[in-house]
């Protein structure tokens, strides 16, 4: 048996940082891919990734709401950088709650 498929049992604590730690990653990868999808609309050269056809993708961008200017596009990047920002930070910070569990 190899190490992918062996279970490992957590603790309800552990349990709780690996929920977080995910959902923070989740969160983060989420608003990227939004943000190079706004990218790219502003700058077509500048590639996106597929992913944007995801719901919590296009959930997100019905939120941000870039339209069709110029304007409402820098917009929206300023508004994902934004969410980003604090993402990466919740990101972070589940990292450092998950590492206590791994000592």
């Amino acid at each position: 048996m190899d190490s992918d498929s062996e279970e490992v049992d957590l603790s309800p604590e552990e349990q709780e940082a690996q929920n977080r730690l995910l959902q923070a990653l989740e969160r983060a990868r989420t608003i990227s891919m939004t943000l190079n999808y706004v990218e790219h609309l502003l700058n077509p050269e500048k590639p996106y990734t597929p992913g944007m056809n995801t719901p919590s993708v296009r959930a997100l961008l019905n939120e941000v709401n870039p339209g069709k200017t110029v304007e409402t596009r820098r917009d929206a990047i300023r508004k994902l950088q934004e969410k980003l920002a604090i993402a990466n930070k919740e990101y972070e910070e589940a990292i450092k709650e998950a590492e206590k569990f791994s000592r």
